[in-house]
Formats: structure tokens, C-alpha cells, sequence
């Protein structure tokens, strides 16, 4: 929080009531003779007595289970409802995600729906027209750009929407679990657009059922609980409370597994197939039209292959569970000491997990790739993660050789001088992790994106002996 910066947003003991009539008899009779109708209504209070403030640069996160009122304090705050109680003070350039793309013309091409949103929103012509070529771009949606909207996906529906959206740069902006559709790649590119909005001094209030959404890309976090505010803090503290007190959900004893280590492949893998056997399965997923970071007329990626630890092909795994990636590496000019590299990525586009050859043993990182050879890649990990979507990155690069023999002695900044970089495929592909079946314990025994080695130490003391003992003044 900036405390020198007046808040952008400031919530003051807002209510919300809802007359509940028990016929449309009675509903027409009170809206005839107001509060002299016989028929007197119940009140539901769809929000009660909530406060906050929100400074520029902020986010805050609105979580709480369906019905607890969230979608009703966004209407509240983005004056789509008056409030039945209580006072809002917020700026006067508001931009509401609340359904994507509610005031496009079907008729109309996208380049056209650009202008007339643009207009909806408060830009004039000239702004519009400065930045429709950045709309565009951030949409990808090629030559659709100049056909109806009612030609198009759901899925361009939503890019060209948010495209349109977050480019009026406002100084409040509201999210409401839009971000929940459209594929991972579009998400995390949406996170990237969210972020240099904060950077901008754009305020961020978002709606969600994401816990993860919440800690990790919200400064805090309000909890509702029947219309009530429940917890007002960090956001961390949020999901904290929120799985402890609103959530419900069960937590279980992590069984530590004895696993596979980098490039290590399973004695059934070896029974399984041969040396590039996998290549030819239907699943292997062909990067040949992928962008790459890289000289093709030296190295390339070829193919990805996604299973389990029994090779088969899957793309959805349980929390806990093992993931097995293959990658294929076509070099077409020699290389020295060749090291692999991979991370995962989660739905905002941030690194939960990365590992490279240089942190392994010298037989996973070969000393001398010749021309004309292809490099196979197993890498096993156990996805001790938050459940939700994630993307893999993967490359190959070449380091010096003394660096390499020598880099337990060296920082990572010393090292990384020494390395350069052969291929690298960001996004190269994405897989999903769900929680637990149904009648078992969940594996995730821990908050946040990933599990880190720790220790609980336990004391009791006898009252008695605390009692008895004599008080030195």
C-alpha cells in the first residue's frame, strides 16, 4: 500500500438488500403503494457492512463461495447497483470485466467493434485509431480481424474483447472470473497485459474462484461469507482463511514417493521402446510449426511427448502425481557439452519450477553432440502443485567445458556467462492438474504453488510445573 497516494477505490460500510416477494401479486403491490403495501416483503442481504480501501498500483482479491455476495459488491463498486447502504468513492474512469465483449454489434467486423467499444469506453476517435494496430496485434487473430463477430470462436470472441478492454489504461479496472476461459497460452498473456497495467498505476479489483489467481497475483484479500466480511488482509492470509474456514476442503498426509531423477528413464520405459520409437506415436506432439529461439540450420526441436511414469500418453495428471516429458533434438551442426533445461509455468506466466543440466550429474549432459545426431530428452518430475493449468518451456544449450567441471565453485551469474543458448521453445506445451479422486486424501499438503522441505517441532509443558515455578520480580 502507498499511504502518500490517496486510495484509488474506498468502500465505506456498503449494503445491498433484496426485497424477496412471495408472489408477483405482492411484488406488484409494493411497487404500486411502495412501503403502504399490506404485503410486506422479506430482505435478503445480499451484502452487508463491507469496507476496504485500494490504493494505485493495487490488487485485491473478492473470494467466497457461490452466493456469499461477490458478483454483487463488483456491481456495487462498478455503479451498475446503487447500494442500499453504505458510501463509494471511486474514480470516474471504470473499466468493467464483467462479460467480455456484452456490447459487440454481430454484424459488425472486429476492426469495426473496436471503434464503437473503444467510443463505449471513453476513448475519442483519434486514441482509438492510434491504438487499433496494438488491439490487433494483442488479439492474434489474423485475417478475422475484418469478418462479423458472429463468425467467430469463442475463444477470438474473448481475446479481441479483452484486447479492446485493457487498452483504455483506467485507473480502476474490475475483473470478474473472465480470465477463467479461453486456453492457458491467452491467460497468461492476460496476466502479462494485468501486470504492466499495475505497473501503470491501474488499481485491479478481481472476482475469483482461483486461489491461486489470488495469492499470487493480489497484494490482498477479501474474504465474504454470507454477504459478510469475513478476513481483510494479505492475500496469502485470504486463501489461508478461505481454505481453513469457508473452503471446506480436506488435507491429507503426503506419502514421500523415491522417484527418478533428471534423465533418468524407467527400466518398463527401456522394455517398452527403443531409442526413438516414441517419435512415431500418434500423441508426440510436432514442433516443427512452434516458434523457436534458435538457428534451424543447427538445432531445432523436433518432438514433445507427454505420460506418465508407465508411458502412457496423457496430458491431465493428479496432484502428486508423476509427469514424464520426451523431447527430441535434431542437430544438424556439432555442439560442446550440451545441457537441457525446463520450466513450468502456471496460468500467470510465472516460473514454479525450472531445471538444467548444470544442476545434474555430468552423464545427463552430454560432452560432444556430432552433426547429424538427434538428442533424446526424459525428464520425470513429481507435480507436487497447486491443481490448475500449467505450460512447459524446454531448450538445449552448449556450455564452456571448464565452467561446467567447475561449477560448484562458481556462481549462477558466473555460469550463465559461459552458456549459449542452441533452442529454446517457451510454451512448447501445456498439461492440467487436478486434485485427488473422490474418497481419497488429497497429496497437496502444503499452500502456495509448490512444496518445499520443512520441519514441525512440538513442545508440551505441564501447567503444574508453569504454576509451581517462582516469579522473580
Amino acid at each position: 500500500m502507498t499511504a502518500e497516494k490517496p486510495a484509488v477505490l474506498s468502500v465505506r460500510n456498503v449494503s445491498k438488500d433484496y426485497e424477496i416477494h412471495s408472489s408477483n401479486g405482492a411484488r406488484f403491490l409494493r411497487q404500486l403503494l411502495g412501503r403502504f403495501s399490506p404485503a410486506k416483503p422479506k430482505v435478503f442481504p445480499a451484502v452487508r457492512n463491507v469496507s476496504f480501501d485500494l490504493y494505485p498500483g493495487e490488487a485485491i482479491a473478492i473470494l467466497g463461495r457461490n452466493g456469499a455476495g461477490k458478483s454483487t459488491l463488483l456491481q456495487l463498486v462498478s455503479n451498475l447497483l446503487r447500494p442500499s447502504s453504505g458510501e463509494i468513492n471511486g474514480p470516474s474512469k471504470i473499466i468493467s470485466l464483467l462479460e467480455l465483449g456484452s456490447g459487440f454489434s454481430p454484424d459488425f467486423t472486429g476492426r469495426e467493434n473496436i471503434m464503437i467499444n473503444g467510443a463505449i469506453l471513453g476513448l475519442d476517435r483519434n486514441t482509438i485509431s492510434s491504438k487499433i494496430d496494438e488491439i490487433v496485434e494483442f488479439a492474434d487473430i489474423g485475417d478475422y480481424i475484418d469478418q462479423p463477430v458472429r463468425t467467430y470462436s469463442s475463444g477470438m470472441f474473448l481475446r479481441l474483447a479483452f484486447a479492446i478492454a485493457t487498452t483504455a489504461a483506467p485507473e480502476l479496472l474490475m475483473v470478474d472470473e473472465v480470465l477463467a476461459v479461453g486456453d492457458i497460452f491467452f491467460r497468461q498473456k492476460c496476466y502479462d497485459r494485468l501486470n504492466a497495467m499495475r505497473k501503470q498505476g491501474t488499481a485491479i479489483v478481481l472476482v475469483t474462484h482461483s486461489l491461486s489467481d489470488a495469492s499470487e497475483f493480489c497484494d490482498r484479500g477479501l474474504v465474504l461469507s454470507e454477504g459478510r466480511v469475513a478476513y481483510y488482509g494479505h492475500a496469502v492470509g485470504a486463501v489461508q482463511h478461505f481454505i481453513h474456514h469457508e473452503h471446506g476442503a480436506r488435507t491429507g498426509q503426503r506419502s514421500v514417493e523415491a522417484g527418478p531423477v533428471f534423465g533418468e528413464t524407467s527400466v518398463l520405459a527401456l522394455e517398452m521402446a527403443k531409442p526413438g520409437a516414441w517419435l512415431d506415436s500418434s500423441h508426440a506432439l510436432d514442433m516443427s510449426h512452434i516458434t523457436q529461439i534458435a538457428d534451424r540450420d543447427h538445432v531445432y526441436l523436433e518432438k514433445i511427448l507427454l505420460t506418465d511414469l508407465s508411458d502412457n500418453p496423457q496430458t491431465s495428471f493428479h496432484q502428486g502425481g508423476w509427469l514424464r516429458i520426451r523431447a527430441a533434438f535434431r542437430f544438424n551442426a556439432g555442439a560442446e557439452r550440451v545441457i537441457a533445461g525446463i520450466g513450468l509455468r502456471n496460468e500467470k506466466n510465472i516460473l514454479v519450477h525450472g531445471k538444467h543440466g548444470i544442476n545434474v550429474s555430468d552423464e545427463y549432459s552430454p560432452k560432444q553432440v556430432a552433426a547429424g545426431t538427434r538428442l533424446e530428452l526424459t525428464y520425470d518430475v513429481k507435480l507436487d502443485l497447486d491443481f490448475g493449468q500449467y505450460t512447459f518451456d524446454f531448450g538445449v544449450a552448449e556450455v564452456d567445458e571448464a565452467a561446467f567441471l567447475g561449477r560448484n565453485e562458481l556462481s549462477a551469474g558466473q555460469i550463465a556467462a559461459q552458456v549459449g543458448m542452441l533452442c529454446s521453445v517457451h510454451g512448447a506445451g501445456a498439461i492440467s492438474i487436478v486434485s485427488a479422486p473422490i474418497g481419497q486424501f488429497a497429496t497437496y499438503s502444503h499452500l502456495g504453488v509448490a512444496d518445499l522441505p520443512n520441519d514441525f517441532t512440538t513442545v508440551l509443558t505441564q501447567m503444574a510445573a508453569v504454576e509451581n515455578r517462582t516469579t522473580v520480580p
